[in-house]
């Protein structure tokens, strides 16, 4: 095989929109998962992730966001598949709370179109909702939920089109740099390229050889195993998307509480999928076949019966686990290796990562080819 162009080392959600657009824009590239995806093993799974545009977190996200947009329609179009479902966010809590308070000033500062009102209105249109009547909510209409393993498993049929050639179930030994060549060891052999994107989610501080939470390495990323549960709608039209929104609620110093309503196809779980944001502990990817905890289920099951009623004494209809990745702010880090100017790394996303997939993909085949991106990613770089 002639020299590739570039490897891209992990194929979920980032790898995968990666492997993507280095094929559409003609290069030679492989892409390498020790799994066979979309898979379950890691973070790109569980049937809906959210997506919005009003970005509490940081402002700085929405520009890369309305990206992404873009890039899920286009997807959808090279696909001919459903990805996004646009049935609109609501996020709250008590006056001042940081998710309400994050997505006005991102709607400030860029001309964003939200709703801003209180508890009472909230439970006057989404009788579901169970809140304080002073409760501060901000609506965004074009909130809603993307679908994990559809989306990565159009991204690999693009790249395959494309000429691409994926290397599943194929775990990697070694890998290594000299600044103007790379090369990656795996089960199916070697392979040796102008350059490498490494994008392989939880399994990154293994890559890496860094783990932990130190702010002086850009590498510290800490894998936590997060639960998933879907508690049984019922039939229950009034918990579907179309007429119940995605929603996430502050609890103060407690992990938030987030849904994402029922919906039909794409082999996704039946029911109201609910979680605890950032709850779970930390630890290795290879734990997530591990059995799920009763206790975070049944406080899971807690958290939502507080605010939909309607939950209480319902049956959980399936739990499982995904992996969280956190860098030390919870910010991405995404960029040039501060050490191999040939190396890209993607990682740390830190629970809210998914949504960014196809405008991450743009950003990082930018980067393997010319080495910088007009993206506006500088606020992600990794800094050695």
């Amino acid at each position: 095989m002639k020299r590739l162009d570039a490897i891209v080392v992990g194929l979920g959600a980032m790898g995968s929109a990666a492997l993507a657009e280095l094929a559409r824009r003609g290069k030679r590239v492989v892409g390498i998962d020790r799994f066979d995806p979309p898979h379950d093993r890691g973070s790109s799974h569980g049937g809906s992730r959210v997506i919005r545009v009003a970005y509490f977190e940081h402002s700085d996200y929405v520009p890369l966001l309305r990206r992404a947009y873009e890039g899920f329609e286009r997807l959808e179009r090279e696909a001919g598949v459903a990805l996004k479902t646009e049935c609109g966010v609501v996020m709250g809590g008590a006056a001042g709370n940081p998710a309400s308070a994050g997505m006005l000033r991102s709607a400030r500062e860029h001309g964003l179109d939200v709703e801003h009102f209180d508890g009472g209105e909230l439970m006057r249109r989404f009788a579901q909702f169970d809140v304080p009547r002073d409760w501060e909510i901000v609506l965004e209409e074009r909130g809603g939920f993307v679908r994990p393993e559809a989306t990565v498993r159009a991204a690999l049929e693009v790249a395959a089109r494309h000429g691409a050639r994926i290397e599943r179930n194929s775990l990697v030994s070694a890998w290594g740099s000299d600044g103007r060549s790379a090369w990656v060891e795996c089960t199916a052999g070697r392979f040796e390229a102008a350059t490498i994107v490494l994008a392989s989610g939880a399994w990154m501080p293994g890559l890496t050889g860094v783990a932990g939470a130190d702010r002086a390495n850009p590498f510290a990323l800490r894998p936590t195993r997060e639960t998933l549960v879907w508690i049984d709608d019922a039939d229950d039209a009034a918990w579907r998307a179309g007429r119940m929104p995605v929603w996430l609620f502050d609890r103060g110093d407690r992990p938030a509480i987030y849904g994402i309503p029922a919906f039909d196809g794409m082999g996704a779980p039946r029911g109201l999928k609910v979680g605890l944001h950032g709850r779970g502990p930390s630890l290795p990817p290879e734990t997530i076949g591990a059995a799920v905890d009763p206790v975070i289920v049944d406080e899971t099951v807690a958290a939502t019966s507080e605010r939909i009623s309607a939950a209480r004494g319902r049956r959980v209809a399936h739990a499982c686990h995904c992996m969280y990745t956190m860098s030390p702010d919870a910010n991405f880090v995404v960029g040039l290796h501060p050490e191999r100017a040939n190396v890209v790394v993607a990682g740390g996303f830190s629970g809210h990562g998914f949504k960014f997939a196809p405008v991450m993909g743009e950003a990082l085949a930018d980067l393997a080819i010319d080495g910088r991106t007009a993206l506006p990613i500088g606020f992600l770089a990794p800094r050695g």
